[in-house]
């Protein structure tokens, strides 16, 4: 018999938190009428993880990697492997409640068949915060939790059944067959805004993303984050977006104008900014700045010493190395395209909303009113929409 469903598990480097949810997962497993399966696959742990899951949880089937491929190689490792009608991503520092398992295979089995994945809640450990209830992409490819910190209850949460522009991949399932047609969860990616790329990849495709506020997990927030450090994750947030829009955007030259003119103007800040002797970048031309002499007698220039400038500058350089393979995907994903990104954001506008230093400049600058695309977008502010 085919099983209902197999919730695979990345693990990296976090025995204590896999433990965890698999003590209040596996209890779960009998609830399910078409068997269910539990796949946790190590993404080259050095911390026991696998004889400890082994140990303790010899019906969980292991798949250990050997490396760290993150968390889109770790899911595409699993899938492979999988025979199940239904597939669950669940985060491995998040902790399950009772009827979650239930409720996410009742939800995908009952819904219209345009469903391709249905997305669940999650809260902090103590349940008192929103972490996932729905999410909102802005215009260039970045997202956000809608009414994340804030306090559990105190945002409208969607009611089961209500559609998502994406559901959160840490607590997600989705239809196998349908999933892998689509490509799954781009491998490019490594971890961040692969969920927000394949939400939009299912719109476009004619699918839908909905919600049930029955499957419920509470998560340790930002706890993998911390280990691979904010600048390493910032590097994979920058050419995530950048990829998310190159691909998705209905019109490449209407749509991509605007995040790539965003992208500029936030490279100019920082570099400008933050960096040594950054005062030569915009000395007029003609001038003389009196700068001393460098190696060889050459003038020294400015120097980029500033973390979130190189940070930029990474994610820029690996999106122009990856160009052909970008617009190869660019390709794929617009001959699968039966719903127009007029029709996706009149459902879920797209945001601009003040994130970076400069960026209040940026919304102002009249050269970047000129290339806004007029799909259907909100302006806020971040405290409109998470609490920081």
């Amino acid at each position: 018999m085919t099983p209902a469903v197999d919730i695979i598990i990345v693990n990296w480097n976090a025995a204590a938190e896999t433990l965890e949810c698999l003590a209040a997962l596996t209890p779960q497993l009998a609830h399910v009428g078409d068997g269910a399966t539990i796949t946790v696959v190590d993404n080259g742990s050095t911390d026991g993880s696998i004889h400890a899951v082994k140990s303790q949880y010899p019906g969980v089937r292991l798949l250990p990697l050997g490396k760290n491929t993150g968390f889109t190689g770790g899911i595409a490792a699993g899938v492979a492997r999988s025979a199940a009608r239904n597939i669950a991503f669940l985060n491995n520092d998040a902790v399950p409640e009772p009827q979650w398992l239930p409720a996410l295979v009742s939800a995908i089995d009952g819904a219209p068949d345009d469903v391709v994945s249905v997305g669940g809640r999650i809260t902090s450990m103590d349940g008192a915060l929103i972490d996932f209830i729905g999410g909102a992409m802005t215009f260039d490819g970045h997202a956000f939790q809608n009414g994340f910190r804030y306090a559990t209850g105190s945002r409208r949460e969607p009611a089961a059944g209500e559609e998502l522009l994406f559901a959160c991949g840490g607590n997600m399932i989705t239809r196998r067959e349908r999933y892998t047609a689509l490509g799954g969860f781009d491998d490019d990616y490594f971890a961040y805004l692969e969920d927000v790329d394949f939400g939009w990849r299912t719109w476009i495709s004619g699918g839908r993303a909905v919600f049930e506020p029955k499957a419920c997990v509470r998560h340790h927030s930002s706890l993998t984050s911390e280990r691979l450090g904010n600048f390493e994750r910032g590097v994979l947030f920058e050419r995530n977006a950048l990829q998310t829009a190159l691909k998705n955007y209905e019109d490449a030259a209407a749509g991509t104008a605007p995040v790539l003119f965003a992208y500029l103007h936030r490279l100019h800040a920082f570099t400008t900014t933050r960096n040594a002797d950054a005062a030569e970048l915009s000395r007029p031309f003609g001038t003389n700045g009196g700068r001393k002499r460098g190696r060889f007698g050459r003038k020294a220039l400015a120097t980029i010493d500033d973390p979130l400038t190189a940070m930029q500058f990474r994610a820029l350089d690996w999106v122009m190395q990856h160009g052909p393979r970008i617009a190869e995907k660019r390709a794929a994903v617009q001959a699968l395209r039966r719903r127009t990104d007029a029709d996706i954001f009149g459902r879920f506008p797209l945001l601009f909303v003040p994130t970076y230093p400069g960026d209040e400049a940026l919304l102002r600058n009249p050269l970047f009113a000129l290339l806004r695309s007029p799909l259907p977008s909100e302006e806020k502010k971040l405290g409109d929409i998470m609490r920081t």
